[in-house]
């Protein structure tokens, strides 16, 4: 199956033609899901492949983005290059969530980076969108050393370089430095405060390139996060194991309050990644069956979330040719469907049911107070931070009296509504499937 999908989605790099493209994906998304919904064991592919639950779910999610993101990027100039880059990204995510190896989900988990730097270098919109990029390359590729480590470290001790491998073979003190193996993940989610460098490349990046970034590659972090975890021995009451998560729920506030205070829509929306992911982040490492599936529900619900909320923002983009908040007020005037939309939108992203956010935060919500009061109390804050920001991005662009020069407004395509409305019936409904 995972063989399959990389075969067409090779032969997709070929194609020149638009309307070919779309439907390949569509169908390779079609057999995600079905693959998806029948591999609910743990099965493993000549040593190199595995497929599961969570791997059809993250290529289903991958490919599923990954069309929308080509929709809302209908306009872009060099089509045969930008759709390259596209391709090459989505395929290089399918073969990560594929592999059962460590090595070789650290080599793809690099290499994704370089078709995402050529379509933020390329097709970015202004010239900061170099030091973005190298923001990006230097953060990640620097965590990831540590990863490699500490996956050749384990191997030498004894563990196998597979993802099911038993942790118990492992020597201890091969163990002790856990914190520092998974460096790469925290930067990749991205945890507080290694965090910078995810505002600037969306800033920087075209609507696809923050599509795909928020909606598929920061889950890079979490997927790599929970395999790694599987296989490891961690004490819930070792002192890096508190701090990281005190540091992790404190970071995760913060967040959501300099949510609260940006004035770009890009902004807004890339530091409420970084809270969401903390919820990730906490139910990953408190290594509990509510917890792991509360993340996964929760990196699946934000996946699709935020990539609809970046496809509204190049919308109101493209209407008011500015990101800033106070030049984008009083679109019920212009265009109420849209506004329709990011309302839905903004309650999702602040888990209003029935999204798959809210099922996913009450079951990181029960672990957290599981673990500690303090934590519950911090999640609570959290909860309310979200819904804070959340509408102040729905008031501020929906309401109000508009921009005075309003006749040189264009309105918003069929195309993007309908991209966004994409983006909420999953996530809406998704729960309904659920295993």
């Amino acid at each position: 199956m995972v063989k399959s999908l990389a075969i067409s989605l090779i032969a997709l790099i070929i194609m020149k033609n638009l309307n070919v493209s779309i439907i390949g994906l569509s169908v390779l998304t079609i057999l995600s899901m079905g693959a998806a919904s029948v591999a609910t064991g743990g099965v493993e592919l000549n040593g190199l492949y595995s497929t599961d639950f969570v791997m059809g779910l993250m290529i289903t999610l991958t490919l599923f983005v990954a069309i929308l993101s080509y929709l809302s990027s209908a306009k872009v100039s060099r089509k045969a290059s930008f759709n390259l880059m596209v391709i090459s990204i989505s395929l290089i995510l399918v073969m990560s969530f594929s592999v059962s190896s460590f090595f070789l989900f650290f080599f793809f988990f690099e290499s994704v980076l370089a078709p995402l730097l050529l379509l933020i270098v390329g097709w970015g919109y202004q010239p900061e969108r170099l030091q973005a990029g190298g923001y990006m390359v230097i953060y990640t590729v620097f965590g990831s050393l540590f990863f490699l480590w500490g996956v050749s470290e384990l191997y030498l001790s004894g563990m196998s370089s597979s993802m099911s491998s038993v942790g118990s073979l492992v020597k201890k003190s091969a163990m002790s430095l856990w914190w520092l193996y998974i460096l790469g993940f925290l930067i990749k989610l991205p945890m507080y405060p290694f965090h910078l460098w995810l505002p600037k490349a969306h800033v920087e990046a075209p609507v696809a390139g923050s599509m795909l970034l928020a909606g598929v590659m920061l889950k890079l972090g979490g997927y790599g996060l929970l395999r790694f975890m599987l296989v490891m021995q961690v004490s819930l009451s070792s002192v890096f194991f508190v701090l990281l998560l005190s540091v992790n729920l404190a970071g995760g506030f913060y967040a959501g309050l300099a949510c609260v205070r940006q004035v770009d829509l890009k902004c807004l929306v890339a530091y409420s990644s970084v809270a969401h992911m903390s919820l990730v982040l906490l139910g990953v490492l408190s290594n509990t069956l509510l917890g792991v599936m509360g993340a996964i529900i929760i990196m699946v619900g934000h996946g699709l979330c935020s990539s609809g909320l970046f496809s509204y923002v190049n919308a109101i983009y493209k209407m008011s040719h500015s990101r800033l908040l106070v030049m984008n007020k009083g679109g019920l005037l212009f265009c109420p469907a849209l506004v329709l939309m990011c309302f839905l939108l903004s309650s999702s992203n602040m888990a209003a049911p029935p999204s798959l956010n809210l099922f996913g935060e009450i079951l990181v919500f029960g672990v957290g107070g599981w673990m500690s009061g303090a934590f519950l109390f911090i999640l609570g804050l959290m909860s309310f931070i979200s819904a804070c920001f959340s509408l102040y991005l729905y008031g501020s662009c929906s309401h109000g009296k508009g921009l005075m020069h309003s006749e040189s407004l264009n309105l918003s395509s069929l195309c993007d509504v309908f991209v966004l409305l994409s983006h909420w019936v999953p996530l809406n409904f998704l729960f309904m499937f659920m295993p």
